[in-house]
């Protein structure tokens, strides 16, 4: 009967362990990134009155509980929209890094991070936020953008690198740092890149064609004033088609007095005048011009243009204009292309001219201007599969995206954050560069992290060394998704807590009761002794 005293010690000692956990989980309801925790229990030991012998069953009693572990719930927590956009959650495992001012490092779920007076990025308590940071520089910027920023004291930096940014090595994270004034210089542009559709539908107009003077003759009877005249339009080297019926329209001058004839062609192109009469010209000196009438194919024209950086910051402009050349081979379709570089007052700054033929499929087949002022014109390339990347040529309609790098000297307008971790320094000068990345850590055995207190946790032999995840090419990925302006809640459940509380407290009235009727057994025991 004594070991019932202790065995009720000990359930209550182990409830109470429960009651604990169960109310520091409560506590912690609103708590953001808080993971709760389940006790668990073991057995304590086992006493043996005698071996089992031949008998199926031993003689065993055991001797109590107690409290073995607090197992960590490592369920998501729902999110919470946020409006600093700072405030990163975890879609997933993993977690952030945070180093204190003594270069201790734990570990968290809570990302609610925002910037002190230093531009570090740190947590509510202060500590500094792990990552990766894309080098940086102090810098002497322009006059025009100290006076923008306000300040003719102030220590600018600029980017090192303005590429995407990945995680470095779990071993060489630091802390994630970002200036109050960033600076980058203007980047003179190099390259155009042109895409689109040269419209090379055939397009026909009325024209007024003026015939070579060798391509029709002319006779004057200068008795019955008259003139006689004939030719063929194909003899002219500018008519490029006609058709029967068009009109040649002759004007016959003489000093201030003319006098205009209209006739047709023929379908082989041949017109003829007969005895027109000039009664009341000088039929001695006459001026004999023709002009065809017809419907021709004109040269189609199409023109693009954009924007270039200079390497002072300055803008130009740069224009394409297309002209298709008339007439065209069958196999194929010719632009002439001129590239003109202006100024902001208009000024020519460079020109070049060239000529580009595309196939029967439109795709381009050679480009004799490749640049125009050292700025590289590209065109596209030609895929194995026979589609063009670039600009090409056919009866579609015409349309143009011009895309070019260089970009005007810009300071830092604000930070801006991605749905990866990755923090961006947003321009004035619209550019967008990455200057920092969160790091995202893992744990073998995410059960053996040690709590300490402020929502953090740090490693411990159980939980082995934090690490990134790798893909198959051993590049370092998340594991997970980061996303801005949300936190995670505590993942606490409260129906779960408040039953586990119930359980707790009759299993502990239980203990209770044991220790009260071990007594009264006891008691009765040494009653009867007397």
């Amino acid at each position: 009967m004594m070991r019932g005293f202790y065995n009720g010690i000990s359930g209550v000692k182990t409830q109470s362990f429960s009651m604990d956990v169960v109310s520091n989980n409560i506590s912690n309801v609103n708590t953001v990134g808080f993971k709760s925790s389940r006790p668990e229990f073991a057995s304590i030991f086992y006493q043996t009155n005698f071996a089992a012998g031949n008998n199926p069953t031993t003689d065993q009693v055991g001797l109590g509980a107690r409290a073995q572990t607090t197992a960590l719930n490592m369920n998501m927590g729902s999110f919470v929209n946020t409006d600093n956009k700072f405030d990163f959650a975890i879609q997933g495992n993993g977690y952030f890094a945070v180093t204190d001012s003594y270069g201790a490092t734990y570990y968290t779920r809570n990302g609610g991070f925002d910037i002190d007076a230093a531009g570090n990025l740190v947590d509510i308590n202060g500590r500094f936020v792990q990552g990766t940071i894309n080098p940086i520089s102090p810098i002497k910027p322009t006059n025009t953008a100290m006076a923008t920023y306000g300040s003719k004291t102030a220590q600018a930096f600029t980017l090192n690198q303005i590429n995407s940014l990945e995680l470095a090595n779990e071993n060489e994270q630091q802390n994630i740092v970002l200036p109050h004034f960033l600076y980058q210089p203007a980047n003179p542009t190099k390259n155009v890149d042109i895409r689109g559709n040269l419209d090379s539908s055939k397009l026909t107009q009325t024209q007024y064609i003026e015939l070579d003077d060798t391509s029709f003759s002319h006779e004057v009877d200068e008795n019955a004033k008259t003139i006689k005249l004939s030719g063929n339009v194909k003899n002219s080297q500018n008519v490029l088609e006609y058709k029967a019926g068009d009109s040649v329209v002759v004007k016959v001058a003489s000093g201030d007095k003319f006098s205009e004839i209209t006739t047709q062609i023929d379908s082989d192109g041949n017109w003829q005048i007969d005895d027109y009469a000039l009664r009341y010209m000088d039929v001695s000196n006459l001026a004999v011009t023709s002009t065809l009438i017809t419907q021709q194919e004109v040269a189609n024209k199409q023109k693009m243009s954009t924007d270039l950086f200079t390497a002072n910051g300055t803008k130009n402009l740069l224009t394409l204009e297309y002209t298709k050349q008339l007439p065209q081979a069958k196999d194929s379709t010719t632009w002439d292309l001129v590239a003109t570089i202006t100024d902001a007052n208009g000024n020519i700054v460079a020109k070049n001219e060239g000529v580009m033929t595309f196939r029967p499929n439109a795709t381009l087949i050679s480009s004799t201007i490749t640049s125009v002022g050292g700025v590289n014109l590209n065109f596209g390339k030609v895929a194995p599969d026979g589609t063009s990347t670039g600009l090409v040529s056919s009866n579609q309609t015409a349309r143009s995206e011009i895309k070019r790098d260089g970009y005007a000297e810009g300071i830092l307008k604000s930070y801006e954050t991605t749905d990866n971790g990755v923090i961006l320094a947003n321009f004035n000068n619209g550019m967008m560069f990455p200057i920092a990345r969160v790091a995202l850590y893992h744990f073998q055995n995410e059960q053996g992290l040690a709590k300490m207190g402020d929502n953090v946790y740090t490693k411990t032999p159980n939980s082995g060394e934090p690490f990134f995840y790798r893909n198959d090419n051993n590049e370092i990925i998340l594991g997970a998704s980061i996303v801005s302006n949300r936190l995670e809640n505590s993942n606490v459940d409260l129906g779960d807590e408040f039953t586990q509380m119930i359980v707790t407290q009759k299993a502990y009235d239980a203990s209770a009761k044991s220790i009260t009727t071990s007594d009264e057994m006891i008691q009765t025991a040494i009653n009867m002794k007397q």
